[in-house]
């Protein structure tokens, strides 16, 4: 890897001033970016965040099953169950007064007493959401306490709805996290500015899906990308070190290394490879990539691939629809004329 020069010069310091103005200048130029739309008509135009934890937390517990049927309609993703049958309710009941899901809900009452802000964030990815894919159906969203259950993801789909697990976005340092033993690289990720991009995350899911048996590199690079240029479409302001889920230290790292690390990949001859040790070096989670370095994030593949689809449709007259619908990664990469900073 190069190593960064500290020293500026005086001729360094004229180019530096050089492309300040240009930046200044194409700031201001007027160029729209591919992802700027306007979805002020589309839906929805209010949006209603059901507070299954709040609900089900105020339930008196000395008639509990009565109070289970009374949210039952509303709450259905969650209760669709015979709620006459004692053991069902009984699981409910020890759920609710179990001492370490009171203190979860206790810090998620604390941390998201007034979800406005969610609200009109949540209504965003969902208004990006109808403006590029208008056939879909915009779901019904619930924000509930899981326990933090390890065995489901932060947010999911379930039967149409979205279900947000509050108590994975109480913020990354909270020690509640290291507590369960979830690794520190893993609860970063953990911040209420997450959970829109997480939201996204499940709407990418919903409207693209490819075969994940490994072809190449390349393959799956692109394939990446395309999720998360979905995600970038659903949130378009948000930074690519929230899409990526990165450090800011780790975005950093690679935004200065990029052209390093695609020369490696070029150089080692590894983009068409089908070598299952590729796949893992680019793609398998972890706190970083020690191939390349303690500070370099891991999953440096989906960083590329957002790279080469962003390039592609910066480059290109093609809708989002069409992307997604384009099998050929080889084309596209082709097409992208991607070239790393």
């Amino acid at each position: 890897m190069r190593t960064k020069s500290l020293k500026i010069n005086k001729i360094s310091s004229i180019y530096i001033f050089i492309a300040i103005a240009v930046s200044f200048s194409s700031c201001h130029s007027g160029k729209k970016s591919r992802l700027d739309v306007d979805v002020s008509v589309c839906e929805p135009q209010t949006l209603v965040l059901h507070r299954y934890d709040k609900a089900l937390f105020s339930i008196d517990t000395v008639n509990f099953g009565k109070g289970l049927k009374s949210l039952q309609d509303e709450f259905r993703p969650f209760l669709d169950a015979d709620l006459d049958n004692p053991d069902i309710v009984k699981f409910f009941r020890d759920f609710v007064t179990d001492t370490f899901v009171e203190q979860i809900n206790g810090m998620v009452a604390a941390r998201f007493d007034d979800v406005s802000w969610l609200n009109d964030e949540i209504k965003s990815v969902y208004k990006h959401f109808n403006y590029y894919f208008p056939q879909e159906n915009i779901p019904d969203t619930y924000l509930y306490v899981s326990g933090l259950d390890l065995g489901s993801a932060p947010v999911m789909m379930m039967y149409g709805s979205v279900l947000v697990s509050l108590d994975f976005y109480l913020g990354a340092n909270d020690s509640i996290y290291d507590m369960v033993g979830l690794p520190r690289y893993v609860s970063m990720r953990f911040t209420p500015s997450h959970i829109r991009r997480d939201v996204a995350e499940v709407l990418a899911n919903k409207v693209f899906q490819y075969n994940s048996v490994y072809k190449d590199l390349l393959t799956e690079m692109v394939n990446s990308g395309k999720k998360m240029y979905i995600i970038k479409a659903m949130c378009p302001e948000m930074p690519d070190s929230i899409v990526l889920r990165y450090k800011a230290s780790q975005m950093d790292w690679i935004s200065d290394y990029e052209r390093d690390v695609w020369a490696a990949v070029v150089g080692n001859d590894i983009l068409y490879s089908n070598n299952g040790d590729v796949r893992r070096k680019f793609f398998a989670d972890g706190p970083f990539t020690q191939a390349f370095s303690d500070e370099a994030p891991a999953r440096l593949g989906e960083f590329f691939g957002l790279q080469i689809v962003r390039s592609y449709m910066e480059n290109n007259d093609v809708t989002l629809s069409e992307l997604l619908l384009d099998k050929d990664n080889y084309a596209i990469f082709q097409k992208s004329k991607y070239k790393p900073r």
